[in-house]
């Protein structure tokens, strides 16, 4: 009976890891280091109080009190939405109050974010944080009430051009090249 779910669960759990990946990447813009190269090969563990699995529609759901781990990295949600239409992920939307994700990175630095929405648009590899959106990295941070971050070509976008005043982008950075 679980049999033709089976195999869309398996590859879900295999694709995660780019919505996973999409996010991490998006920590790197406030600082050059590096996720842990092992986070990669270790398993993902998904938790949730329920899961929704349509095959036809190519879709699944994890609600209340959602968590993705991956070695270090540790992402919490209320909701993630995966659209896998035909066993391809075009879209990963995880909603929160807020979502928020953490991974250490090889310097041994941790990176963190969160947002009231994210989404990760996996043809595009475009990730769009959305609502008191905030990455940090140490004492370097970037705020925002929406952030977009291409994983293809690492332009970040902060802002929102259709109010005006609203929603201030806000950069701390702290110097690296210090002088003796």
């Amino acid at each position: 009976m679980y049999k033709p779910y089976l195999s869309l669960v398996n590859k879900l759990n295999k694709t995660a890891w780019f919505f996973i990946a999409a996010i991490a990447l998006s920590t790197l813009v406030v600082s050059p280091s590096h996720a842990l190269k092992d986070d990669i090969e270790k398993p993902v563990h998904i938790n949730a109080d329920s899961v929704l699995f349509n095959k036809a529609k190519g879709l699944a759901v994890y609600e209340g009190n959602v968590t993705i781990v991956q070695g270090t990295l540790d992402i919490r949600a209320s909701r993630i939405e995966i659209n896998a239409v035909n066993n391809e992920i075009s879209r990963i939307t995880a909603n929160g109050s807020p979502v928020s994700f953490q991974q250490k990175m090889d310097d041994g630095k941790l990176a963190k974010g969160k947002a009231n929405r994210v989404i990760y648009q996996v043809k595009e590899k475009r990730i769009v944080l959305d609502g008191n959106a905030s990455i940090s990295q140490n004492n370097d941070q970037f705020t925002s009430n929406h952030i977009e971050y291409s994983t293809r070509n690492g332009e970040l976008k902060a802002g929102d051009k259709n109010a005006p005043g609203k929603g201030r982008v806000k950069a701390i950075f702290y110097p690296t090249n210090k002088t003796k």
